[in-house]
């Protein structure tokens, strides 16, 4: 994955949200961070450009630790099947197709009733945590070429 497409998932995920969370824990992979360290990670510049726009402080998963980061890994696991799945037996013409129909899948995949617990993703995210993201800037992150 290259920076651009890197903070662009970033913006994309803020966006989605509707808010920014004060901390962000991604990989330690070499696209955001320069060098891995547990006190103080360097982080590519356009990186930290990006958290200093949306005010938000990054700090990379500890390395060899996977418990920091084992539950992300199954979710993410698990909706990428689910939506996979779902879409196996259609045919999409262009991308935008494609993300159309994957939004759709999404919101359903987040609305879907928990099986032990009453709620959803959806209603869980709502009560428990939009009030704790920070607010959008005016404008969004560009990024310089």
């Amino acid at each position: 994955m290259n920076a651009v497409n890197w903070i662009q998932a970033h913006i994309h995920a803020f966006e989605f949200l509707r808010g920014i969370p004060r901390t962000v824990i991604p990989d330690n992979l070499k696209t955001g961070v320069i060098k891995a360290q547990s006190v103080d990670p360097v982080l590519h510049r356009t990186y930290q450009e990006m958290a200093e726009h949306y005010q938000t402080a990054i700090f990379p998963a500890r390395v060899r630790r996977p418990r920091d980061k084992a539950s992300v890994e199954s979710t993410v696991n698990g909706i990428s099947t689910w939506v996979i799945a779902s879409l196996r037996n259609q045919e999409f013409f262009n991308i935008a197709e494609l993300n159309r129909e994957i939004q759709i899948k999404l919101k359903e995949y987040n609305e879907k009733e928990f099986q032990k617990k009453k709620g959803s993703r959806l209603t869980t995210f709502l009560e428990e945590e939009k009030f704790a993201l920070l607010p959008l800037p005016a404008s969004r992150y560009e990024i310089a070429s």
